[in-house]
């Protein structure tokens, strides 16, 4: 089928622009389709030999046009689609600092209203505290496990990230705070003193868990941090006076 014979197929003049092509091609293959017009049940046999003809110049024509960039077929592709609305609101800096302001205002949101951080206190026992050991806590749908780790200590914080609520206006989640108790006979009476440190300390010497040495206000207290220790982390060391009261040292963790 030469091209000359398609435009005619199709009665439109040679060159004729797509458009005036595909519409022609539209009308005439709603004439001459069967299941448009059952009524020409007689004809059904002609009319499916002409319908094909008409495909087959169309599918020629589209070919020709498009081997040819002939003006008009480009027409769909040319023509601007319009930017959808997120792409141009965040080109637009107006819209981009109202958009962070209103992030602020709901991370201000679920910190001060809803609370998304969970704290627990969690008494030790006698043997975890001497071996070491898990817990399983249950927070929603998750179970979390907490490796405790053994030490002459009476209090110890712990916080897991992303084990707290989850926030109502984005993925985000809180962090799951512990704070554990030893054995109740060796819990801390409220007239023990307390004094308050901070250490930086290698990553390295945690991971081999090396011996360190903290100058109290006692003398010096050594002590064995876990592996799993995060910046931040308190612990609690103890030294005896020899009486029943204990003077506690809270240690807390920078990693360097």
């Amino acid at each position: 089928m030469q091209i000359a014979e398609c435009f005619k197929i199709l009665n439109v003049s040679p060159g004729e622009e797509w458009l005036r092509v595909r519409k022609s091609y539209h009308s005439l293959a709603r004439q001459y389709h069967p299941d448009i017009n059952p009524e020409k049940a007689f004809t059904q046999l002609a009319d499916s030999a002409r319908l094909k003809e008409i495909n087959l110049a169309f599918e020629k024509l589209e070919t020709y046009y498009k081997a040819n960039a002939l003006p008009g077929h480009q027409e769909s592709s040319d023509q601007k689609q319009p930017e959808p609305l997120f792409k141009t609101l965040s080109d637009n800096p107006t819209a981009q600092a109202v958009f962070r302001s209103g992030l602020k205002f709901l991370v201000d949101l679920d910190n001060r209203v809803f609370h998304l951080d969970i704290k627990k206190d969690i008494k030790i026992s006698e043997s975890i505290l001497q071996k070491g050991g898990r817990l399983h806590l249950k927070c929603g749908n998750e179970r979390v496990e907490v490796k405790i780790p053994s030490g002459d200590w009476n209090q110890m914080s712990l916080r897991i990230p992303g084990k707290g609520e989850r926030s109502l206006f984005s993925p985000r989640r809180g962090d799951l705070l512990l704070n554990l108790l030893a054995p109740s006979g060796k819990a801390t009476k409220p007239e023990n003193s307390r004094f308050s440190y901070e250490m930086k300390i290698p990553s390295e010497k945690i991971a081999d868990r090396r011996v360190m040495t903290l100058n109290s206000s006692e003398g010096p207290i050594k002590f064995i941090l876990p592996r799993n220790t995060r910046d931040g982390q308190s612990f609690t060391l103890r030294s005896r006076l020899g009486s029943e009261a204990e003077t506690l040292h809270i240690l807390t963790v920078r990693l360097g």
